[in-house]
Parts: structure tokens; C-alpha cells; sequence
């Protein structure tokens, strides 16, 4: 009986991990499209209900994707050490990557501050020594002060 709870144990958080990776998956296609739509609307393209079909779409390819992988957790199961769906897991890390790299190229397109911030991240990250550091520091406050001038 004993082997039975832990078992339900398992198969109850690895249910729940599941469905809070096909919520953010479902999260993470939204705001692409709603930063999408930002960008149109900033560039003055006309709107369409295309985005929200496409979007519907990657939903839908996404999840065959964690579907697939969730058979081979489904394999893991018969192994001591694989305690977790790490093929959902996996799957759904990747769909929030690609989706934030479309998010970012939204933001460039819209030409908004925070893709200038996801470039500042990246070098910041890239920053081996104190002088990169130093150098990086000094780039964002002349960009900064140049943007201050340019709203004069």
C-alpha cells in the first residue's frame, strides 16, 4: 500500500507540472502576439485576425511537441532516477525561449527601449572583467544621456 501513495505522489506533481508548463507555453504565445500587435500598431499596419489564428497554431504545435516528449517520460517512469516529466520541462524551456526571441524581435520592430535592454543583458551577462564592465557602464549612460538630448 505503502508503494501505491508513492506513486500517486508522483503521478499527482508530475500532472501538475505538466499543466503549469502548457499554461506557460499558452502565456508565452499570448504576449508574443500581443507584443506582435504592439509593433503593428506602432508601425500603423493594418490588424488583422490572423496573429490570433497563428497564434492558435503555435499553441497547437507546441503542445504535440510536449506530447511527444511526455511519451518518453512516460518511458522514465520505469527508471528509479527519472522522477520528474524533464521531456515537458525541456520542451516547454524552448518554447519560452523562441517565443521571448519573437518577443524581442516585437520590440525591435516597435522600436521600444526594453530590446535596447535585452542587448544591455545580453553584454551585461558577456562581461568578463571589471573594464568590460566598466566600458559596458559607460555605453549605457552615453546612450541614455544621447536619448535625454534628443527629447529636448
Amino acid at each position: 500500500m505503502r508503494y501505491f501513495y508513492f506513486i500517486q505522489h508522483d503521478v499527482k506533481s508530475g500532472a501538475a507540472i505538466i499543466f503549469i508548463c502548457l499554461v506557460l507555453i499558452c502565456v508565452v504565445c499570448f504576449i508574443d502576439m500581443w507584443t506582435g500587435i504592439d509593433a503593428a500598431k506602432a508601425n500603423k499596419e493594418k490588424i488583422r485576425s490572423r496573429p490570433l489564428r497563428k497564434t492558435g497554431s503555435k499553441i497547437v504545435d507546441y503542445f504535440k511537441l510536449v506530447i511527444c516528449l511526455f511519451l518518453i517520460d512516460i518511458l522514465g517512469l520505469f527508471f528509479p532516477f527519472y522522477n520528474m516529466p524533464y521531456g515537458v520541462i525541456i520542451s516547454t524551456f524552448g518554447a519560452i525561449i523562441v517565443e521571448s526571441i519573437s518577443v524581442i524581435e516585437n520590440f525591435k520592430k516597435k522600436k521600444s527601449n526594453a530590446a535596447e535592454a535585452a542587448g544591455f543583458i545580453e553584454e551585461i551577462i558577456s562581461c568578463t572583467t571589471p573594464d568590460k564592465a566598466a566600458k559596458l557602464l559607460k555605453s549605457i549612460k552615453n546612450s541614455h544621456d544621447k536619448k535625454k538630448a534628443d527629447q529636448k
